[in-house]
């Protein structure tokens, strides 16, 4: 007896579903086909497109950042004629935070020559950008208050700056100090004792800030005890040599 299949119509029917999705296949691809492949096209020149932006974004910066090294290489040699168009030009159209750095070189070299009301107004400039980053306009606003101290009121000095004088912060050492010396102006020595007292405790900050909050805080009448400070015996002056 010749072998047949237990269910014969298995094998027509699979034919049947098999033939079944390959019209649908078809139809699909007859219907969707050049929409697929346009999206696969578009999907590969976005793709291209963002890779090519990204190199020139990363050409931009590095040219930029080399324009502005050379830049302050020549004021610091004196050749403020060639770095000042340059650094102009960078504040206007330079990329990312190269502009706010730039006004910063500006801002500097104004101080530099004398030019106080310039150099306060690019380091104001800077502050109130908000799209620049943090850190930057956070070195701006201190410069600006240092810059402008006398003509602030002390008031103004301790509402900018209170939110960087405090442990941690990476200003704290300069901005604790001109607050304090805000409080110490509008008298009210108080307020300035806890501020000096944790400029003096805190040994990441430089000796010359910490001795000058040590004084300014003994000034005002701060137990020196409380500044947790070891008497240090004085030093002989060491012997002259005979002239």
């Amino acid at each position: 007896m010749a072998n047949t299949p237990a269910k014969p119509d298995d094998a027509f029917l699979r034919e049947v579903d098999e033939e079944y999705r390959r019209s649908q296949l078809v139809g699909l691809w007859r219907r969707f086909g050049k929409l697929i492949i346009a999206a696969v096209v578009l999907g590969l020149a976005a793709l291209a497109g963002f890779l090519w932006w990204q190199d020139q974004k990363a050409k931009t910066a590095g040219e930029a950042g080399a324009n502005l090294v050379r830049a302050m290489e020549q004021l610091e040699v004196g050749d403020g004629a060639k770095a000042r168009p340059v650094l102009d030009a960078m504040t206007r159209d330079g990329p990312g935070a190269y502009a706010g750095l730039a006004r910063m070189v500006l801002a500097n070299d104004a101080l530099a020559g004398g030019d106080k009301a310039k150099a306060r107004g690019l380091y104001e400039a800077v502050a109130r950008d908000a799209t620049l980053p943090q850190p930057i306009r956070d070195a701006a606003l201190v410069k600006a208050v240092r810059v402008g101290f006398d003509q602030l009121s002390p008031s103004d000095v301790v509402a900018r700056l209170k939110p960087l004088a405090v442990p941690g912060n990476g200003w704290f050492g300069v901005a604790g100090e001109l607050v304090a010396v805000a409080h110490i102006k509008a008298g009210k020595p108080d307020l300035a004792k806890p501020v000096l007292i944790a400029m003096v405790k805190d040994e990441t900050l430089s000796p010359s800030l910490r001795g000058r909050a040590a004084q300014l805080a003994v000034a005002v009448g701060v137990d020196p005890d409380a500044l947790g400070l070891a008497q240090q015996p004085a030093q002989p002056l060491a012997p002259q040599p005979a002239r």
